[in-house]
């Protein structure tokens, strides 16, 4: 376990931060991409203007670098990744996609130790700046050698 907390001041300010917009389409590739992932297979066929599965926004959400997050430990996990809409996505529409980094928050002790949480949101609008999609991201940050009884 870190001497003193990591949530120094220079992190704190991250909080915030937003990344520029990224332009991103709902591809084939992106929907078959993540209907291998969630459904073991592709084998739909789709024409443009379809709706889509939302999980799509998995693929979507790799597409783009976001907001950088700090790299203050030396292992991390994802802990939870959520979906809002507010309709439904269709093949082939035009996106754009933007980041931020919304909390960063501390742990102290239990099963991973010393641990920090980085939650990200990330808001998908059409071309007229309407949102219709949100991704909310948790990942945690650790380091084994200081969780009970962990080894490095």
């Amino acid at each position: 376990m870190p001497d003193a907390s990591l949530l120094t001041e220079d992190v704190r300010a991250l909080i915030g931060r937003t990344s520029e917009p990224v332009p991103l389409r709902i591809s084939r590739r992106a929907v078959s991409r993540t209907m291998d992932l969630y459904r073991g297979d592709h084998d739909v066929e789709l024409a443009d203007g379809d709706p889509v599965p939302g999980y799509v926004l998995a693929a979507l959400d790799s597409e783009s670098d976001g907001v950088p997050m700090p790299d203050l430990m030396p292992n991390s996990l994802l802990i939870s990744n959520e979906f809002e809409f507010t309709r439904p996505l269709r093949l082939g529409e035009e996106l754009v996609s933007r980041s931020r980094l919304a909390d960063i928050s501390e742990r102290f002790g239990g099963q991973f130790g010393y641990s920090l949480y980085f939650r990200s949101d990330v808001e998908f609008s059409d071309p007229a700046g309407e949102v219709v999609a949100r991704s909310v991201r948790t990942m945690m940050q650790y380091d084994v050698a200081s969780a009970r009884g962990g080894e490095a």
